[in-house]
């Protein structure tokens, strides 16, 4: 087939090499790379093809060319010169071949002396339509890859290009024209997938549909060409020190940019990726500073390139982690004087620590500078601020501002003043304040929330957190807390309300009108049952109206999160049992229109009075608060009268009201309850002294002869007499045992007379006198002013409302006759 000039030609080069074997060795030229053949044009008789290669050397003379037919035998082409080179470091030659063919191409460089080794094999079908040769994909970067065939034809109009991903269905990409072997090019959709390609010569038009008929148009498929794509990798660093953190990613080509997405480790479950903003090409690098980024806080970062608009995205990055430097450990502590306290200062850091410093310590307690701790004993009530600094060896500093709030100790009412001992006489009232006669030093002030399934008490923590507390008395005071609803519940976590009421119409809803924001004051644990202010993520200082209760222990996420969320009361008494039955009913997600806006907020975990939650927003069975008003700490009961026919005992208008009734004496006790239903009593002494009158206004008289003189039941009693001797004017003879006459002791021996004296009463004098016979005059021996200690009471038996005295005369029993009397008289 070819002209026995190329063989001698050979021979002769090999000759050549023959005769200069023993001079010195030149440089051998570098080998051509790239070699490619393509079909041009046919004619009756033989094919036209183009062969190519690119030139690697500088040194070379001439480039000789190897060709195989139909999987025959190489053989030499005459040598080409090399100053068939083109400015583009391409050589190329024209050349005929057989019909029906596949011819196979190899190229190597010489300089006469030296030959270089051979490039690749260049292959090209001389067919009239055939299907492409030796297809293959080359991965440029984890998103592109480029493709690449060999002739296989000598007319096709072009070649269709196809694709699949995984075990998917094939789909069409596009088409390129003839003699075009390869596209440098093709955007995969997504990482770490597996693609498929292959390509089809035809003519006419594209063979659009994967798989239509092989014929006279459209020739078979090539060889499958498989790759997968790469993982596009993105890292993600903190800067030491800072809040910042540093994100890279490879750059792909052409990209019109990259989307960036970040999540807060902590957003909860289902929680999505933000956006963050797009960059523009090539551009490999950000650092994350804003939004608000939070100290010690882990973030998740996504990076996608897109091409055209941002929308238009090609796939992403590996989802990549960082946690900020920052401190790990509380802005804050509680206790109660004298308690003990114990505080280690924790961070996250890519460094060694150098030193630490801590300013404001309170008396009691001391600071470790190599271990971080602050310990000791509570101090006295009250808010202490303190400052800690921690240098690493790397020159970063981190610093944290730490509160001590110092409470009330919890427990039971304590005594404060006491009520003293009251002695009044019958129908007299009296009236003592009961403000501060108990205190309950933990419930400084207090509130009731009245909800639609019952009342929560809060107790307030005015002086641990005062900004907090007179922040939410404000929208109280206000009326701003009427009829708005909780919007979110979550069962084991919490309740919240505050910040939106109903319109009664769809789904319109109003935002409370919000005063400006509260300082954040954490440090108080987040514990079942506490009460706490709700705030914006990544702003500490952001709450406003909003609050939650805690339905299970939140110390380990909301007292580190967001600067530590800050507690300012609890749930008092029975009303966490409130707060389970609102987080008991049943949620959904609503969108809701705000203040007459016409764009949706979408509400998660809203919660309705239903037993299954209806499809539109139901504001009939909104989960409310119909008031938030102040409530006293402490309420107060009589809980204990000894004696009630001798002074009753109320509570009037915060006070305790005593009424004398009767003289006699009785024990009140009055019982102070607080907010958890805890107790404390004391209890008041009350005396009640009678009079004659008052006997007289409160006893039946027959025949109205209520008179001291005179005697209604005709016994030997006249009324005075009655009463002085806890007799009833209305039965005859019951005073009569009142006065027993006798003697006492032996010889001498004195007359004596037991006889009851009426105690509790005024202006009642007994007198005992005696005397030689009735006709007198009588001689007084004792008088009720002698007292019971006088020389001649012999015995005085105390009973609840008389003293049985038993008197002597101070004569002695002689021959004659000796009379004793009781005379009484009422001033």
């Amino acid at each position: 087939m070819f002209s026995p000039a190329v063989r001698r030609f050979w021979f002769l080069l090999l000759l050549a090499f023959s005769g200069t074997s023993l001079l010195a060795r030149a440089v051998a030229p570098v080998a051509p790379t790239n070699c490619a053949a393509v079909a041009l044009s046919a004619t009756a008789s033989a094919a036209t093809v183009e062969i190519s290669w690119n030139d690697n050397s500088t040194n070379e003379t001439q480039w000789l060319v190897q060709v195989s037919v139909g999987g025959g035998a190489y053989s030499y082409l005459s040598p080409i010169g090399s100053g068939s080179i083109a400015s583009t470091g391409i050589a190329s030659i024209a050349l005929d071949v057989p019909l029906n063919s596949v011819v196979r191409f190899i190229v190597q460089s010489s300089n006469g002396s030296e030959f270089s080794a051979i490039s690749n094999v260049a292959t090209v079908g001389t067919f009239d339509l055939n299907q492409p040769i030796n297809f293959s994909v080359t991965a440029l970067d984890p998103f592109n890859v480029s493709l690449r065939w060999e002739e296989g034809s000598i007319s096709e109009l072009g070649f269709a290009i196809e694709r699949k991903i995984g075990t998917g269905p094939w789909e069409y990409l596009g088409a390129v024209g003839a003699n075009v072997l390869s596209l440098t090019s093709i955007q995969l959709i997504a990482p770490l997938a597996t693609y498929s390609f292959r390509v089809r010569a035809f003519k006419l038009s594209e063979p659009t549909t994967p798989d239509s008929p092989v014929g006279p148009n459209v020739s078979a498929y090539s060889n499958v060409a498989t790759i997968s794509s790469g993982a596009y990798t993105l890292t993600a660093s903190a800067v030491p020190g800072q809040t910042a953190i540093n994100l890279s990613w490879p750059n792909i080509q052409n990209e019109s940019g990259y989307n960036i997405f970040y999540l807060p480790a902590d957003a909860g479950f289902g929680a999505s990726y933000s956006y963050l903003g797009a960059l523009g090409p090539n551009v490999t690098s950000y650092q994350f500073t804003a939004p608000t980024i939070e100290p010690a806080k882990t973030y998740y970062f996504i990076v996608q390139p897109f091409v055209g608009s941002v929308e238009e995205g090609i796939g992403e990055s590996n989802p990549a982690t960082a946690t900020v430097d920052g401190m790990t450990s509380k802005t804050g502590t509680s206790g109660t004087p004298g308690g003990p306290l114990s505080h280690t200062f924790t961070q996250v850091t890519g460094s060694t620590v150098s030193s630490r410093a801590l300013t404001g310590v309170p008396g009691g307690l001391s600071f470790n500078t190599s271990t971080g701790v602050l310990s000791g004993a509570y101090p006295a009530l009250g808010n202490y601020t303190l400052n800690y600094s921690v240098t690493f060896a790397n020159g970063g500093v981190l610093t944290q501002t730490f509160h001590i709030r110092v409470r009330p100790p919890a427990g039971a009412p304590v005594v404060g003043t006491v009520i003293p001992a009251w002695t009044a006489n019958t129908g007299a009232i009296r009236d003592t304040p009961l403000a501060g006669t108990f205190t309950d030093a933990e419930a400084e002030s207090a509130v009731r929330v009245s909800t639609t399934l019952g009342d929560m008490d809060f107790i307030l923590f005015n002086s641990a957190t005062p900004a907090t507390v007179t922040n939410f008395m404000h929208y109280v005071n206000a009326g701003k807390y009427s009829d708005v609803a909780f919007h979110r519940s979550i069962a084991g976590f919490v309740i919240q309300g505050g910040g939106f009421k109903g319109t009664g119409v769809g789904s319109d809803f109003n935002s409370v009108v919000t005063n400006p924001t509260v300082v954040n004051e954490p440090g108080i644990a987040n514990e079942f049952g506490t009460v706490s202010m709700a705030k914006l993520g990544g702003d500490p200082n952001s709450a406003t109206s909003q609050f939650f209760v805690s339905l299970g222990d939140n110390r380990a996420n909301l007292d580190y999160q967001n600067g530590g969320f800050t507690v300012f009361g609890r749930v008092a008494g029975n009303g966490m049992a409130v707060a389970q039955a609102i987080s008991d009913q049943p949620n959904d997600t609503y969108s809701l229109f705000l203040n007459g806006g016409a764009t949706a907020t979408p509400f998660t975990d809203f919660p309705l009075n239903v037993a299954s939650m209806p499809a539109p927003m139901d504001q009939t069975k909104l989960v409310k608060m119909n008031s938030v008003t102040t409530i006293p700490t402490i309420s107060y009961s009589v809980t204990g009268n000894t004696n009630p026919a001798v002074a009753s005992a109320g509570i009037v208008g915060g006070l305790l009201r005593l009424v004398g009734l009767s003289g006699g004496q009785t024990t009140v006790t009055l019982t102070a309850t607080d907010l958890d239903n805890l107790t404390t009593t004391q209890t008041v002494a009350v005396t009640i002294n009678d009079t004659f009158a008052t006997w007289v206004s409160r006893s039946t008289f027959p025949n109205g002869q209520s008179a001291s003189g005179q005697n209604p039941d005709a016994d030997v009693w006249n009324n005075l007499q009655e009463y002085a001797f806890l007799g009833d004017p209305g039965v005859a003879g019951s005073a009569t045992q009142t006065v027993f006459p006798g003697s006492s002791g032996t010889a001498p021996k004195y007359l004596t007379l037991t006889f009851p004296v009426r105690k509790f009463t005024q202006g009642l004098t007994y007198a005992v006198e005696a005397n030689n016979g009735l006709s007198g005059p009588w001689t007084e021996v004792w008088k009720s002013t002698d007292g019971l200690g006088h020389a001649q009471v012999v015995t005085a038996q105390d009973q609840a409302d008389r003293t049985v005295l038993t008197v002597k005369d101070s004569a002695a029993v002689g021959a004659g006759k000796r009379f004793l009397r009781v005379r009484v008289v009422q001033e």
